[in-house]
């Protein structure tokens, strides 16, 4: 297994932008992703992002946003209609590879203009699971409720982790969300989707996100 470390991160986040299109606010995230390591994206060995075109309210959405990137000459690159989390995971793996030491990974979204819940019940089978519109939430609830029937985690467990996420957010000036919360205070607090309660569950968010990876 080769060592793979994150050497530069920038991202941006508001509840609602209202000026700029995805690309418009994604190349700057990239640009200033970039500028600490010298790099450029043609020096990068794998580029992959990760998005939603159910977001954007059309196919092939994310190719538009390789304008931020510029793919000409022709870059290594790929997309996961997913969550930043599983594009870094694709570049993690790439790299492992041996042939390449470096990948760019960025994601981004509007989450705003649209009924998130609906929009993304969309992207379920549309068969059996998109005629009963479940929102996401209600999915995230029925994961967590099995994940802590399996004895593996507590209610505990889930306020631990919102208390320590919005107190490592207290420096970050794009977080919605940030402070010293105390865990049985979250505790105390109603039942949105049972299990969870609304401080599990994510702000609406317009914004990106970008990282550069490197191998050894």
């Amino acid at each position: 297994m080769r060592d793979v470390a994150v050497v530069s991160y920038r991202q941006f986040a508001t509840r609602r932008e209202q000026e700029r299109n995805e690309i418009e606010f994604l190349l700057p995230v990239v640009k200033e992703t970039l500028a600490p390591t010298g790099l450029t994206t043609h020096d990068m060995g794998f580029t992959v992002s990760g998005s939603s075109d159910y977001l954007a309210g059309q196919a092939f959405a994310f190719v538009s946003a390789l304008d931020a990137v510029g793919p000409w000459p022709p870059i290594a690159e790929s997309h996961v209609e997913m969550d930043g989390a599983w594009a870094l995971y694709e570049a993690w793996v790439r790299l492992q590879h041996g042939d390449i030491d470096t990948a760019l990974v960025y994601a981004f979204g509007k989450s705003s203009p649209g009924d998130i819940g609906r929009v993304l019940a969309l992207q379920l089978d549309p068969y059996v699971v998109t005629p009963m519109w479940p929102d996401a939430a209600s999915l995230a609830a029925l994961q967590a409720r099995a994940l802590l029937d399996s004895g593996r985690a507590s209610d505990k467990d889930l306020a631990r982790v919102v208390a320590r996420s919005r107190r490592s957010a207290q420096d970050n000036p794009h977080a919605q969300l940030k402070g010293e919360y105390d865990e049985a205070a979250l505790l105390d607090e109603p039942l949105l989707n049972d299990p969870l309660r609304k401080h599990d569950l994510p702000p609406i968010t317009d914004g990106a996100a970008v990282m550069v990876l490197a191998a050894g």
